[in-house]
């Protein structure tokens, strides 16, 4: 569009503002487009936060490992399943719900405040995140135990293969 068209459609000034501009605008942090997320919160509340976050990734973490365990297990190996597959896709469901109660005990900057919301302590969120650790615990043992009974199966295995 040239300078002519451009005055038609946007009056005498034509202007673009490109990608890069607009991050250099955020960057400079006294305007309109400068985004701070912790903007306004006391310290208290961005522990929280980073609590949350780290537990969160945490249960991403052992939700990949369920998966992975599951994907691994659940391959035929000599025309057998493993039946151990089933403890591994229990612990991914029992992640699944450790998730949502980091839903539960939303916003992640009061998860772990007290019900004042002024103070580290447990409050009714953190219940709710207390909750969903023993849930992560649950899977845990979920996974132990298809690990154990895939160890189980291994050494009959080869148990049979020595006779």
């Amino acid at each position: 569009m040239d300078a002519a068209g451009a005055a038609g459609w946007a009056g005498s000034v034509a202007f673009v503002v490109s990608l890069p501009a607009m991050h250099m605008l955020a960057a400079s942090g006294s305007n309109a487009f400068a985004i701070n997320g912790f903007a306004g919160m006391p310290g208290v509340e961005q522990l929280s936060f980073w609590l949350t976050f780290i537990l969160f990734n945490m249960y991403v973490g052992l939700e990949v490992v369920c998966l992975a365990a599951f994907y691994f297990a659940s391959r035929p190996r000599s025309g057998l399943p493993n039946p151990a597959a089933i403890w591994y896709f229990i612990a991914a469901l029992w992640v699944v719900m450790a998730f949502i109660t980091t839903v539960w005990a939303a916003p992640a900057e009061r998860s772990f405040l007290d019900d004042s919301g002024s103070f580290l302590a447990v409050g009714t969120r953190t219940v709710k995140v207390f909750i969903g650790l023993a849930f992560a615990a649950v899977a845990v043992a979920c996974l132990l135990l298809g690990a154990v009974e895939t160890a189980r199966r291994k050494r009959a295995a080869e148990q049979t293969v020595v006779i």
